[in-house]
């Protein structure tokens, strides 16, 4: 080995010393004087693309693990860690690109089926997801992870009983998996369940005390049982123990919101900033506290505020959006909401906002064709489905307008505004009968829906 490469390998060493010792700061700056160099390492490469991944940097990461795989092309290792961070940046195709190349490298190993589940689970295909779960089960059908992966499937698809199923098989085979528990757990409190799904979560947090994602769960399941003061107790725990913990956060934030306290509202938002002083999300809860006490003007400059210094996310975007149509200021929503669709075209939130300006402009046959390229390109939102309904009303387009109530009803059975707009396309194209049916029904389900009552007044006077 000549002297420079003895040198390069005696680097590599001493990183991957730092790295086993959890010295990450340390280890990063060693693989990083292994770049210096010999910049195209593979080895170095991957490191720190794996260290850069798990602190979220993912478009550096990126860079660096493709430039691993492009020296180090045979290499499992450097295609499932680029795999895992085209995942984590929602790039998905791309994710299936690496997965696939290391699943022709190693057709019957666990992890490159197992990280295309986790891929197709981030690309909202539970299906596809729940396939690659079934072939690692084939290749370990003794593995509880296995059963674990095809639960995570089966419960993303809605296939709650099953996935409850999968869950407890795992835990069959690795009693007291913390995984599959909290899996488990999740199940049940999806299902309604939320007394079965407390002690599951107690039962996790007694071996991870400081398990914040836990507490944030448990949290979830009081809110179910109606207990919330115990839910505000286990969110404020989590952000307690993790004060970077932005679900935490947002569960905390919507709990003192549903339980309409002003004052608490903005002291979470205030709290959220300072965790998360670079965080889209804490500036939106700011902004929707200013929100809730009517000041409009405050919201929009806790937004402006964020833009200004170099804060951007789609959902920051569309706040403000929708903060500024509300406000009457129309011509910046317009803007602040195309360079939103203009960043993230199948943004579902920043369609439905400009759905909404462009209904109030009087441009309604304008929004309703960019619902429905956002309808083509993305995931199905019943949200959608409903302003598209609404639009076809605007336009008078009675039957179109019904066909599309009537599929958001099967989303959403027996909603009782939904109800409602379908009874008043069905009074559009005369078929009253039919809008009486739709009227009573919302009415049965909500006894002082005002729409439904003053509807119902309209299609039989004196029926009220």
């Amino acid at each position: 080995m000549t002297a420079p490469g003895a040198k390069i390998e005696a680097s590599l060493a001493h990183a991957r010393q730092l790295q086993r010792a959890g010295l990450v700061r340390d280890a990063e700056a060693a693989f990083r004087t292994v770049l210096a160099f010999e910049p195209d390492q593979p080895e170095a490469l991957w490191a720190l693309g794996a260290l850069l991944r798990r602190r979220g940097e993912l478009d550096a990461a990126t860079e660096a693990l493709t430039n691993a795989a492009r020296h180090a092309p045979r290499e499992l290792a450097v295609w499932l860690e680029l795999a895992a961070a085209h995942t984590d940046a929602a790039r998905y195709e791309a994710a299936r690109a690496a997965a696939g190349r290391a699943l022709k490298l190693q057709p019957n190993a666990f992890e490159p089926h197992a990280l295309l589940a986790e891929v197709e689970l981030g690309a909202g295909n539970p299906r596809a997801a729940f396939a690659s779960a079934q072939r690692v089960v084939k290749l370990l059908p003794e593995d509880a992870r296995a059963y674990v992966l095809v639960g995570t499937a089966l419960a993303a698809g809605g296939r709650l009983p099953d996935a409850e199923a999968a869950f407890r098989r795992a835990l069959a085979l690795a009693p007291g998996d913390l995984t599959a528990t909290v899996h488990l757990a999740n199940a049940l409190r999806d299902e309604g369940r939320f007394a079965e799904a407390e002690p599951l979560y107690r039962a996790a947090l007694a071996r991870v005390p400081d398990a914040a994602g836990v507490l944030v769960h448990l949290g979830d399941a009081y809110v179910g049982m109606g207990r919330l003061d115990d839910a505000e107790q286990a969110y404020r725990e989590a952000v307690w123990r993790q004060r970077g913990f932005e679900t935490g956060w947002a569960n905390l934030f919507e709990l003192v919101r549903r339980r309409g306290d002003l004052q608490r509202m903005g002291e979470v938002a205030r709290d959220a900033v300072e965790a998360l002083p670079g965080s889209p999300d804490a500036r939106v809860m700011q902004s929707a506290a200013f929100v809730a006490r009517g000041d409009l003007d405050g919201a929009i400059a806790v937004l402006e505020q964020a833009v200004a210094a170099g804060i951007v996310s789609p959902r920051l975007r569309v706040a403000l959006g929708s903060a500024l149509r509300v406000a009457g200021r129309l011509d910046e929503a317009a803007a602040v909401l195309t360079e939103a669709l203009a960043a993230t075209p199948g943004d579902v939130d920043a369609a439905l906002e400009y759905g909404h300006l462009q209904r109030g402009r009087g441009a309604s046959e304008e929004a309703l064709q960019l619902l429905r390229r956002a309808a083509e390109s993305g995931p199905r939102d019943t949200r959608t489905v409903v302003l598209t309904g609404t639009l076809l009303l605007d336009l008078g387009r009675w039957d179109e307008a019904i066909r599309a109530y009537e599929s958001a009803l099967a989303d959403a059975p027996g909603s009782p505004d939904i109800l409602v707009a379908l009874a008043r396309a069905l009074q559009g194209a005369l078929r009253v009968e039919e809008a009486l049916m739709r009227c009573r029904e919302a009415l049965e389900r909500a006894p002082a829906h005002r729409l439904a009552l003053e509807l119902l007044g309209e299609l039989s006077p004196g029926a009220r």
